[in-house]
């Protein structure tokens, strides 16, 4: 008897861009393997500074390239699998050569490949595209890739932080877009007072493939806004997959915090933190900063990895209680419209609105 299919719903989207990688942990002429979505990939750069992804099992014998090298091949950066030596064009996926093979031995090579993941680098950062059949896909995604505003200071984030998760992904990214865990999971002095809590009422807009809270003055109990000084404003938007950003903006400085949680192994996902910003305060700050922002990130994926453990034994239901949980289901109807449509198709369920609740 086959074991039964995971429903389609509840796993990751398909066919859309992920996060990847900051672009400076993938240096020139160096592979990684890496998992996305399950998926064994092997993600590099050529020594001319391009980056690629490729399916990291050879088509020969499955050895993985990520063991093996890069080299050029006719003029084309290739990889090299560490078995046979078969080298396998960056850009296409194409053999370029079999080693082993007698020249008077007729072999059609060039009809070999192994499949390449499109990728797209911006901003330091490095996002990939994840089809529904890598085998049978055309190479051309369904929509253009994630674009990090212009105005947004600096040619690379400034500070990093990874964070691990367990369980379900959609589990994960509702914990990305809910308001009201933050005074119960992070306590840290910089960022809320214990008690105090206050009504909050927030103005939101349907996006593209999301949805965003329109820019307004930090929440006066929250400490670390009050770095920027002056008369900020905060806006917060999140787009499928699970992307969220918030840019917190003054007349002089502007400040991004990007979050994305890309999904790995089988029920583990990668939370990562980035921050970009023109404030020489926070770059003085940052020796501090940093240890904070990582136990700040820690905390998020230590109680994902607690509620997990019940997930596993009890199998909930899932609650959702009035405008406290209105993003979590915001976000499980984007996906399912998504799913019905796809990039092409896609209607978005979310209507401009207020919503209240108290943190």
């Amino acid at each position: 008897m086959s074991a039964p299919q995971p429903n389609p719903a509840t796993l990751p989207l398909r066919n859309i861009w992920y996060f990847a990688a900051p672009s400076a942990e993938i240096k020139a002429g160096k592979m990684e393997r890496r998992f996305y979505l399950g998926q064994p990939v092997v993600l590099g750069r050529t020594k001319s500074g391009r980056v690629f992804a490729m399916r990291d099992v050879c088509p020969h014998r499955a050895a993985p390239f990520s063991a093996g090298q890069q080299s050029d091949e006719q003029g084309r950066a290739c990889v090299e699998c560490p078995y046979h030596g078969w080298k396998f064009d960056v850009e296409d996926g194409t053999c370029r050569k079999i080693p082993a093979l007698s020249e008077r031995e007729v072999f059609a090579r060039e009809k070999v490949r192994a499949p390449i993941y499109p990728t797209h680098e911006q901003k330091g950062l490095i996002w990939i595209y994840i089809p529904d059949d890598l085998r049978r896909f055309d190479g051309v995604p369904d929509l253009d890739p994630p674009h990090i505003p212009d105005d947004i200071p600096g040619p690379a984030p400034k500070m990093i932080i990874h964070a691990k998760a367990e369980g379900p992904y959609d589990e994960a990214v509702i914990g990305l877009v809910d308001p009201a865990h933050t005074p119960f999971v992070h306590q840290q002095w910089f960022w809320r007072r214990p008690g105090d809590a206050s009504e909050k009422v927030k103005d939101y807009e349907p996006t593209a493939f999301g949805f965003r809270m329109k820019p307004h003055r930090p929440s006066s109990n929250g400490r670390a806004y009050k770095l920027i000084g002056g008369a900020a404003t905060t806006e917060i938007e999140f787009r499928l997959p699970a992307t969220r950003l918030e840019t917190i903006r003054n007349e002089k400085y502007t400040i991004l915090g990007l979050t994305c949680i890309t999904p790995t192994e089988d029920n583990r996902a990668l939370i990562t933190q980035m921050f970009f910003w023109n404030m020489p305060l926070l770059s003085v700050l940052k020796p501090f900063t940093y240890p904070l922002a990582k136990t700040f990130l820690g905390q998020d994926g230590a109680i994902l990895s607690a509620q997990n453990e019940n997930i596993a034994l009890a199998k909930p239901v899932m609650l959702y209680a009035g405008d406290p949980d209105r993003l979590a289901q915001w976000y499980l109807a984007l996906k399912r419209a998504y799913l019905a449509g796809g990039a092409d198709k896609f209607e978005n369920p979310i209507e401009a609105t207020q919503l209240y609740w108290r943190t």
